[in-house]
């Protein structure tokens, strides 16, 4: 091992790259454990892929979506090329379970926007849109738009000297 950079934690344990770690990672005046795993250390700087934190989840990278054709990244949500169904509610009637699309909600019970909110027709229209209960539709996408989200970007952390392994028992 001579030559090469050993990253040790506090109990002595040789860090790899691979292994589970746990470090503090501070925002303002907080302090919030993070769960990661070592990319690499090069004597000075550790290179994080960050997996979880004590008050957030992984979770928070967003949805893209590409052509699966070309490749290129689409947004499908700005036009209706690429939906075979766009997502959408329906609305039942509680009594007489009639069932009605949002377009149709929209033309019988209208809000008036230039007037209050508590407007004679805008409560007219609210307790018409009360008698139906709403259902989310989600939509379908065309067969060629493909979902997918990047993989979490690594942190550079330079005071190593706070990452501890994280040992299964």
């Amino acid at each position: 091992m001579s030559g090469e950079t050993v990253l040790k934690d506090i109990l002595g344990q040789v860090i790899e790259p691979g292994d589970q770690v746990i470090y503090p990672q501070m925002s303002g005046r907080s302090v919030q454990m993070v769960l990661g795993k070592l990319v690499s250390y090069n004597g000075k700087t550790a290179s994080i892929e960050r997996a979880r934190g004590s008050r957030w989840d992984s979770s928070y990278q967003r949805s893209r979506y590409r052509d699966k054709r070309t490749g290129k990244g689409i947004d499908p949500y700005a036009s209706d090329k690429h939906w075979e169904i766009r997502s959408h509610y329906v609305f039942t009637h509680k009594e007489t379970g009639e069932v009605v699309s949002e377009e149709e909600m929209d033309r019988r019970y209208p809000y008036a926007m230039n007037e209050p909110y508590y407007s004679a027709r805008n409560r007219a229209a609210h307790e018409g849109r009360r008698q139906h209960e709403s259902r989310y539709v989600p939509g379908v996408l065309k067969d060629y738009v493909e979902e997918y989200r990047d993989a979490p970007k690594p942190v550079t952390i330079q005071n190593v000297r706070n990452i501890v392994k994280v040992v299964a028992q």
